[in-house]
């Protein structure tokens, strides 16, 4: 009984965007095709970091993995999703808390899955763009590096990183969920 209550809250979490969805909804892809194929990278933009986590290729185990300037960002991203045989980016979605769209923040992260998705396909690589509900992941992450014995300065270098890994493992989840 317990399992149902935790999917439909898991389910509550994705995001469908209208007018840029590369993939509408996480259930229209075969993710049999990919598990155990490909890994999944996550995102969690920011307007001076992008937080990077990475599944393990079984999709069962998010870790954090590094944190990128804005700034240039997409050659690092596409030397990345080479290095790790990526398959599907998740990038997060900052909503408010009532489930609306939480403005400039949000059209930022759109602004730059379009030029993702663009650049991704002048290249002609085949990954899969889906946004995640990152709401409280940042909250989330704090409180995890606050438990920690890191330096303050520790904390801020990593709470990006640590952020898009929580997004990830909510992502992980969900497919778990549905998908067994």
């Amino acid at each position: 009984m317990e399992r149902r209550g935790q999917i439909s809250k898991i389910r509550s979490r994705f995001i469908e965007i209208s007018n840029l969805m590369i993939v509408s909804d996480p259930k229209e892809l075969c993710y049999i095709d990919y598990i155990g194929k490909c890994r999944v990278l996550c995102l969690d933009y920011g307007d001076k970091r992008v937080g990077v986590a990475i599944s393990d290729i079984n999709w069962r185990i998010a870790s954090p993995l590094k944190v990128l300037e804005s700034h240039g960002v997409y050659s690092d991203l596409f030397k990345l999703i080479s290095e790790y045989s990526i398959g599907i980016v998740v990038v997060g979605a900052p909503k408010a808390l009532n489930g609306g769209d939480s403005g400039k923040q949000f059209e930022k992260v759109k602004k730059f899955v379009e030029k993702l998705d663009e650049l991704s396909n002048s290249k002609s690589l085949d990954i899969k763009i889906i946004y995640w509900d990152e709401r409280l992941s940042s909250v989330a992450a704090n409180r995890f590096l606050n438990e920690s014995e890191m330096s303050i300065s520790r904390k801020k270098k990593n709470i990006d990183k640590v952020a898009a890994s929580f997004i990830l493992q909510g992502f992980l989840d969900y497919i778990e969920y549905t998908h067994t």
